[in-house]
């Protein structure tokens, strides 16, 4: 088993279309935020706040415990944080605009003080599939199982499976902006070594989220 066999497994699940669909969406996105910059009509702040539903709702899996905290932002707070993810200098100023919305990290963990990035970077990962990949504790997880493995995915993967995933779970049940930023760093990196067969920090992400499914099937 190779790394590639991950991001084909990927692909054969709902995730990889609908993922197709909404880097299409934030193509348009894109486009509207160099027209119009800071004063956008009222279409394109409601395209903007349609793209952030969406995302919401594939990084959930439309699950409904998991989803209406986007349709809570204003259309003009939406437009904001993407233009300031789009015009920022680098990788922690683009997460943290995207992180002052509601449900995307907006609120701070009273136990740890953190904020959690992780549905963050999937705004980030539509953006800019190039740069940024979703971090959730499935990557994390099989990330670790790769490196303790030297990335004998083989082994990696067998031994995956005797852990339990509830365990993962928690253990990755906060990453910040800093986490997600090295976890993308990390993406980028395996990008450049991978660069035939995995060209983007989104293609990475994919590629271990799908050997995760292999290892904990989706219920």
């Amino acid at each position: 088993m190779q790394l590639i066999d991950g991001l084909q497994h990927y692909k054969t699940t709902t995730y990889f279309p609908w993922a197709l669909c909404l880097e299409k969406d934030a193509e348009c996105i894109f486009q509207l935020i160099q027209q119009y910059n800071t004063n956008p009509p009222e279409f394109a702040l409601s395209k903007a706040k349609q793209f952030l539903i969406d995302i919401e709702n594939w990084k959930a899996g439309c699950l409904q415990t998991r989803i209406g905290n986007a349709c809570q932002n204003s259309d003009q707070i939406i437009w904001n944080a993407i233009y300031g993810a789009a015009n920022s200098e680098d990788d922690r100023g683009a997460i943290l605009a995207i992180m002052e919305l509601k449900g995307f990290g907006s609120a701070v963990d009273d136990s740890t003080g953190q904020r959690r990035a992780k549905v963050a970077t999937s705004v980030l990962r539509f953006l800019w599939p190039k740069k940024w990949g979703v971090v959730d504790w499935r990557v994390a997880a099989m990330l670790g199982f790769l490196d303790k493995n030297k990335w004998d995915t083989n082994n990696a993967v067998n031994e995956a499976k005797c852990s339990n995933a509830n365990d993962y779970r928690g253990d990755f049940n906060i990453i910040d902006e800093r986490g997600a930023i090295a976890y993308n760093k990390r993406y980028r990196d395996i990008s450049d070594q991978y660069s035939s067969i995995l060209p983007r920090a989104a293609d990475v992400d994919m590629a271990v989220f799908g050997l995760s499914l292999l290892v904990w099937p989706m219920p």
